[in-house]
């Protein structure tokens, strides 16, 4: 062991004894009445609050509170907010409910799976990234959304910290990487991975980081806590942009992370309440109001999808399509093994090549098509987009070739229009093409 990090050994314990488990996915029912919850809480919507007395306001300052709740949820709301409090508990729940039945049974004192809620998915990843990493330190990073990408090819050029960018559908490759490189200290994925849906297999991977005493990082976005349960797999940290499918609705941006607790109530936390990455609380009640129906969204929105998957499979217009649901996806094995079912995340190519892709998407930039020419996923109303002229075009064009975005690549999120609707406008569109 390479001892890089103190709550390493107590976390690992934790992770094979709480975390990690043959179940990889919550029971539906409970999942959806996690969501809905037992009580909203009204908005607070304030930047201070009032202590009881010295005491109160001094303990609160060392992390204690009279009541049970977050202690720092009633200071200043750049440390935290009872709305935001009450969406961090509710996120812990979808995630780690099996963690905390587990550590109740072993009557457990201390927590094992710390969370905090961000104003942006993009402050979730770049501040628990901050948290850990320094001088000399490498980077593991699969393929990543186009942001994610940027920032840490700046952490690269600013600070001088090695990335490393690997194939993660590929174990071999990531074997090779952590031979090559022995200072990487995490391993950041997304699976399915955005925009081509290739899917990375997180416990495989997770025997590899913990041999290398490295964090697992699992960007869960596009899959949401309904799909996929990365600590169930062997994960140590799951991000999310909640803005996508936690929200649902297009109306908020957020973001959030959870990890090793000695990790996020120390480190993560000081950067937190430093960095200032804190959601409103407006902006966190609403999206507790909209998690509410989450399971049940995101259900509709799958079955949705793997219907057009098949009629896009069929169009004579369209040469490739890739959905983890499809038998024909290169890693539906691992599909199978890791997530609830195919999600409403499809990634095809046009025939016509990047003209082609241009008359589809002009065609549902039209105010009369049931779809939006839009960057973002995740919601009820379905988006299409150009991820190499749009979302990945910060990405060097000769690493979106060796990644498979090229210029004929279109990104689907499948909204909760129906499939009849979807599938009509769809074909209409592709009959542009030449």
């Amino acid at each position: 062991m390479v001892n890089r990090f103190e709550w390493w050994g107590s976390w690992i314990e934790k992770k094979h004894k709480y975390a990690k488990t043959d179940e990889k996915q919550l029971d539906q029912d409970k999942f959806n009445a996690i969501c809905v919850g037992t009580g909203l809480p009204s908005i607070h919507q304030t930047s201070t609050f009032k202590f009881n007395n010295v005491q109160d306001g001094a303990d609160r300052f060392l992390g204690m509170s009279p009541t049970g709740e977050k202690p720092y949820a009633r200071i200043y709301t750049r440390l935290g907010n009872p709305n935001t409090e009450y969406l961090e508990r509710v996120l812990f729940q979808l995630e780690c409910d099996h963690i905390i039945e587990n550590a109740l049974k072993n009557d457990e004192k201390v927590p094992t799976i710390g969370c905090l809620v961000f104003a942006s998915g993009m402050a979730a990843i770049s501040t628990t990234i901050m948290a850990f990493i320094k001088p000399g330190d490498a980077l593991m990073i699969g393929n990543v959304y186009g942001c994610t990408d940027s920032f840490v090819r700046y952490l690269e050029t600013r600070f001088g910290i090695e990335i490393v960018f690997t194939d993660t559908t590929k174990i071999d490759e990531v074997e090779k990487s952590f031979k090559s490189h022995p200072n990487i200290v995490a391993c950041l994925i997304e699976t399915p991975v955005n925009p081509t849906l290739e899917i990375s297999d997180i416990e495989a991977i997770s025997k590899i980081t913990e041999a290398n005493e490295a964090l697992l990082m699992v960007d869960n976005t596009f899959c949401s806590p309904y799909l996929q349960q990365p600590f169930r797999l062997g994960a140590d940290i799951v991000i999310h942009s909640m803005t996508k499918y936690v929200n649902g609705h297009s109306s908020s941006i957020a973001g959030a992370a959870m990890g090793p607790y000695e990790f996020f109530s120390t480190d993560v936390f000081m950067a937190y309440k430093d960095f200032g990455p804190t959601p409103s609380p407006f902006d966190s009640w609403l999206n507790s109001l909209c998690i509410q129906d989450l399971g049940l969204r995101v259900q509709i929105q799958s079955e949705t999808a793997v219907k057009i998957a098949n009629f896009l499979n069929e169009h004579p217009k369209v040469q490739k399509v890739t959905y983890p649901g499809l038998k024909s996806h290169p890693q539906h094995h691992i599909f199978l093994k890791q997530m609830r079912n195919g999600g409403a995340m499809i990634s095809f190519e046009v025939k016509g090549g990047f003209e082609g892709g241009v008359k589809l998407m002009n065609y549902f930039a039209r105010k009369d098509t049931p779809m939006e020419l839009a960057v973002s996923l995740g919601s009820v109303i379905s988006y299409i987009e150009h991820p190499a002229s749009m979302t990945h075009c910060v990405v060097p064009k000769e690493d979106r070739d060796i990644r498979g975005i090229n210029d004929s690549l279109v990104r689907l999120s499948v909204g909760a229009e129906g499939y009849g609707t979807l599938m009509r406008a769809l074909d209409e569109g592709l009959a542009l093409i030449d």
